[in-house]
Formats: C-alpha cells, sequence, structure tokens
C-alpha cells in the first residue's frame, strides 16, 4: 500500500511539477512476527513463536544487540505469555505462522530491559544499487524482479526500516547511470532523489567477484548540510559476503543501526522535561489529534495540556531522553510544520546575577493534520 501510495504521488509530482517536502513512512504490524514453518505440530509452533517474538523486539528497538540483551533472553523462555493471537496461512505453497503479542508489554519490556525503543513514524530511504553478477551491471529499479530485490523487501519488514526504489524511469535515467552511483556521486543523485520524497539516499553496490560479493554502501541525507560545498556520507561500509542475500542484509542492518541511532530512544534514567505549542488549533477535533500523537512517540513519557491562549496550545512534555530525540521524531512527520522558537526566561537562576540569564527554547509546531 505504501508503495502504491509512493508511486501515485510521483507520478503526480513528475506531472504537475509540484514540489513536495520529505516524508516518513509510518511502520504497521510492529506487534506481529511473520516465521516459515514446516509443519503444525506443537513443539514447532512454540519454536516459532520464540523467533516470531524475536523478530517483533527487532522490529521495535531496531538493533540486532537487543536479542542478546539478559531481560530479554530472560523472557524469550516464556515468549508465549506475551502473545495475543496466533494463526497459520499458507503463501506459494509454504505454510507461515503468524503471531501478534501485546504491543504495549513489548514496549514495557524494553524499556525495563534499558533498550532504545523505536517509535512507527520512521525515516523513508531511497535506495540506489547498482547489482553486478557475471560481468553486468544494473541499477535495481522498483518493478525488478531478483534476488537482491526480494531480499530488501524481506529485511525492510522484518527491520521495520521503509525501504523505496526509484522507477528508473525515462526522468530517472536521464539523471542517474551506473556510474554516478558506483562513483558516488551523491549530488546527482540527491537531486533525482527529490522526487521521492524521502528522508535519506542509500548508494550502494554489490558485485560479484569469484566466490563472494563485495559491497559498499554509503547514507546520504535529503539535503547536504548548510554551506557545505558537496554531501557528505552519514554512514560508509563495506565488506565481503558469501551470497547476495547476505550482502543485502548487511546493507540493511547498517541503515538500521544508524537510524536506531538518531530515532530510537532509550530511557535516560533522568527527569527530563520541556515544553511545546502547537499553534492554529481552532477545533477540539485538532487537539484530540494532537494528544494522539504525542503520546504514541517514543521519546515521550507523559503529555499534557498546560495552557492554552487562543489558538496556541502549550503543552508540558516528560521525556525519556532529551529535548533533541523529541524534536529529531517531530521532524520526520509529514503531519507536522516547525514555526519557530521562543525565547523564555529560565525562572531558575540565580537573583545575584540578572546579567547572564539562561535562555530556555520553547519550539512551536503547526499541526498540519492528515
Amino acid at each position: 500500500m505504501l508503495k502504491l501510495i509512493l508511486r501515485i504521488c510521483v507520478i503526480f509530482c513528475s506531472l504537475t511539477g509540484f514540489t513536495a517536502t520529505a516524508m516518513a513512512a509510518e511502520v504497521k504490524q510492529l506487534d506481529e512476527g511473520i516465521v516459515p514453518i514446516e509443519t503444525r505440530s506443537t513443539t514447532l509452533r512454540t519454536q516459532g513463536i520464540k523467533q516470531a517474538f524475536e523478530n517483533v523486539i527487532l522490529k521495535n528497538s531496531g538493533t540486532q544487540s537487543a536479542l542478546t540483551n539478559e531481560r530479554i533472553k530472560q523472557q524469550l523462555g516464556s515468549a508465549s505469555s506475551l502473545m495475543t493471537q496466533y494463526g497459520y496461512f499458507e503463501q506459494d505453497g509454504e505454510l507461515f505462522l503468524k503471531v501478534n503479542f501485546d504491543h504495549k508489554r513489548i514496549i514495557a519490556l524494553l524499556r525495563e530491559a534499558g533498550l532504545p525503543v523505536w517509535g512507527k513514524q520512521r525515516p523513508l530511504t531511497i535506495v540506489w544499487l547498482v547489482a553486478g553478477e557475471n560481468g553486468e551491471r544494473e541499477i535495481l529499479n522498483d518493478a525488478s524482479d531478483t534476488v537482491s530485490r526480494t531480499t530488501f523487501n524481506q529485511e525492510s519488514e522484518a527491520k521495520g526500516v521503509p525501504l523505496l526504489f526509484p522507477l528508473m524511469d525515462l526522468d530517472d535515467a536521464m539523471r542517474v547511470g551506473v556510474n554516478d552511483i558506483r562513483g558516488r556521486f551523491a549530488d546527482n543523485v540527491a537531486s533525482a532523489s527529490l522526487r521521492y520524497q524521502a528522508n535519506y539516499s542509500l548508494l550502494a553496490t554489490i558485485e560479484q567477484q569469484g566466490a563472494v560479493y563485495r559491497y559498499q554502501m554509503d547514507l546520504y541525507p535529503r539535503e547536504k548540510a548548510p554551506q557545505a560545498l558537496q554531501m557528505t556520507s552519514l554512514v560508509s561500509q563495506s565488506g565481503e559476503a558469501s551470497s547476495m542475500e547476505e550482502a543485502v542484509k548487511a546493507i540493511v542492518a547498517a541503515t538500521s543501526e544508524y537510524y536506531v541511532g538518531q530515532y530510537a530512544v532509550a530511557d535516560s534514567g533522568q527527569k527530563n522535561s520541556t515544553t511545546i505549542i502547537f499553534t492554529d488549533v481552532a477545533e477540539m477535533q485538532q487537539l484530540v489529534s494532537i494528544e494522539r500523537y504525542l503520546s504514541q512517540l517514543s521519546a515521550i513519557k507523559s503529555a499534557r495540556v498546560a495552557n492554552i491562549q487562543g489558538q496556541s496550545v502549550e503543552f508540558n512534555i516528560d521525556l525519556f531522553g532529551d529535548e533533541a530525540d523529541l524534536h529529531r521524531l517531530m521532524a520526520l512527520d509529514p503531519r507536522i510544520d516547525v514555526i519557530n522558537s521562543l525565547s523564555e526566561q529560565n525562572s531558575n537562576y540565580s537573583s545575584f546575577d540578572p546579567v547572564e540569564q539562561p535562555q530556555k527554547e520553547t519550539q512551536i509546531y503547526y499541526w498540519k493534520g492528515q
């Protein structure tokens, strides 16, 4: 469904010349794990539930290291106690077990284990991949029917990392070639990426060399930093893998780990709080939507309306992490615009030093809604 929506949006943008801002993707089924299974036997079902539990932990924490956490390993033995339902289904002649877990208890478990929690609003990444086998190189496109494309889909779902691939229509072909990706001409690729409204661009190559597959990946922001002469890679990784599938897994894992560092929030153990303001809140339904949105953000312990003045609503926010975590998450959401910040005098300063009083910034947002 996400792919269809984005494809329609891309076609609309190319026909109208409309320039859209970057949009994040909302990841659903964070409480659901799907695993292949040979039979419906009780023994295999028990094993499948444990594997599904690990998959759900990975999707909600984003990091492979979560599976080695002692608290998570302890819970693995009784994974079924967090299960809400399970069922079987067949696809292409293969049997699968689908398990749903109690989402609130999964998040509470991650918090108890001291692990980061990655919310459902996540950055969207456009993947520009050159795959080379048997001496031939091609750019993987949205309609590619290859092992690498299938593996990207599987890893995207397993790790909860929304990925998008270029259409490689005439517009893309005129802007980006194989050598642009292999040579890391990121500025050229960034220009072509704008139509896809992605938050990040991933430039990667996987090429067969004898019995191994060499891969190289670089992750870039949507736009270069202010006053920078060229795009700078945020993550760069290379290595060798035994197969195309393993190379793809390594690329997605490196991307996921970066996003976890930016957007997943662990409990700092400190009592951090902040204040934010939403402006132009003209209807009660808007306020309800904002409160619902804030309540599901992984950076927020609690959010309370502190003051309503005209069409401006001020919220007091208790945080798991710090203010930077909160604002990074909110910057991802296409339903929100950042207006500006309001400098307020911090009342917690010494009366003996009236000259240099610390300032507290209150960020102002505008709720665009759905």
